[in-house]
């Protein structure tokens, strides 16, 4: 008899993680808090080492289309007035790994993950609010904010910064505002971006910041991280029309030249949100319960390493619960610990990373700004420790054939 796995949350880790469970022959289940898919946040880089746990069940290629592949990078000062560099490391990337990096927009991305999930015959419950746990015996039960129930042998919490599942298993901790918000939106791409190839453009200036990016062949999206004194809460929200138009003409890159000007003028949705943190837990599971992406380890965006970290994730956990049936609870306990063993040094560094990136990106004042722009054009900041992070967090959860 199949094993039932319960799934908490389904964002980007739950869909992803319930077919790799059902692929194995693990009987799945999901329970969202939200109405339904939610069209929320901007867009997400998509890495080889999402590609690769993708590819295991023939995802990997269709969501190519979807997104917009890459192949340079620009890096430009807004305070000198020049590009401080320029890579096609993009295409390096893919040489060596198979596999692109895209950007698409994270509520087409969603889509794409539940479209598949459902498709392959997930079970997927919405408007069910995880509220605690119970444990008894060999199986565990999730109860919901309606009263109602559901056992299992395993439960999975995969719902996020503020995850339910975290907080039953080891108590509430505190989420960190970190002074940051971040404010984006998409465009039709202006006639200024039509003559270059398709790539990331950031662009540093004092006391803000700005990647602009195409999302599809004709679609482009921007997002500007500025510090903001007083808090900004986490939650995506869109803002209306005449909020939009206020705040555009507030921004420090409306009047940014060489693109973001253009872009930003032809803005027609835009999304605030604040950048917060919580602790990385030093242990993830307990009894029959363990959690995956940001429940366990959530991070900043300036890596783009959050959703591309919970693939790696699934992949790693999934290939061990399967080497630990049939479950007991010490199988399990064995399986939980090889899997916080292999992934908490790795999205530790992934997180320290971001929040170094995120530091450098937002600096205040010309002579700390001019210092940080020359650290760049010369090269100096891209540090063999630097580089050897990035390398060691795009080639992903195995090297040559997958284990699942």
């Amino acid at each position: 008899m199949s094993k039932r796995v319960i799934i908490i949350g389904c964002g980007i880790a739950g869909p992803v993680l319930a077919m790799l469970l059902k692929h194995k022959g693990f009987d799945v289940v999901i329970y969202e808090r939200q109405p339904e898919i939610q069209p929320s946040g901007l867009a997400l880089g998509v890495s080889p080492q999402t590609f690769k746990v993708l590819s295991i069940l023939g995802l990997a290629e269709p969501l190519i289309p979807l997104g917009q592949p890459l192949e340079e990078m620009t890096t430009y000062s807004q305070l000198r007035g020049e590009i401080l560099g320029k890579t096609n490391w993009v295409a390096i990337i893919r040489s060596w790994l198979g596999w692109p990096l895209i950007l698409i927009s994270r509520a087409r991305y969603c889509q794409y993950l539940f479209d598949s999930a459902k498709g392959r015959g997930v079970e997927i419950h919405f408007n069910k609010r995880f509220a605690d746990i119970r444990e008894e015996g060999e199986k565990v039960t999730a109860v919901f904010a309606d009263g109602t129930e559901v056992v299992g042998d395993l439960l999975i919490g995969c719902d996020g910064l503020h995850s339910g599942v975290r907080n039953a298993l080891f108590g509430k901790d505190e989420v960190t505002y970190t002074g940051l918000v971040q404010i984006g939106g998409f465009a039709p791409k202006p006639e200024y971006f039509e003559s270059m190839k398709p790539g990331m453009l950031q662009v540093f200036g004092d006391g803000a910041h700005l990647i602009c990016t195409p999302v599809n062949s004709t679609t482009m999206m921007w997002v500007t991280t500025l510090p903001q004194p007083t808090e900004a809460y986490e939650d995506w929200r869109r803002l209306g029309k005449d909020e939009t138009k206020e705040m555009l003409k507030g921004l420090q890159a409306a009047s940014w030249e060489n693109g973001p000007k253009e872009l930003i003028a032809a803005t027609t949705s835009v999304t605030k949100y604040g950048l917060y943190e919580r602790p990385i837990l030093p242990v993830w599971h307990k009894g029959r319960v363990v959690l995956v992406g940001d429940a366990a380890h959530p991070t900043s965006p300036h890596l783009g390493q959050g959703a591309n970290q919970a693939m790696e994730d699934c992949y790693h956990l999934v290939r061990l619960l399967c080497k630990a049936e049939p479950f007991t609870d010490s199988s399990l306990q064995t399986a939980f610990e090889e899997y916080e063993r292999i992934r908490i040094p790795i999205v530790t560094q992934a997180v320290e990373g971001a929040k170094a990136e995120g530091a450098r990106r937002v600096q205040v004042g010309k002579e700390a700004c001019e210092e940080r722009d020359e650290l760049i054009a010369s090269g100096a900041g891209d540090t063999p420790e630097r580089r050897k992070l990035q390398i060691q967090l795009l080639q992903g959860p195995f090297m040559g054939e997958s284990e699942i």
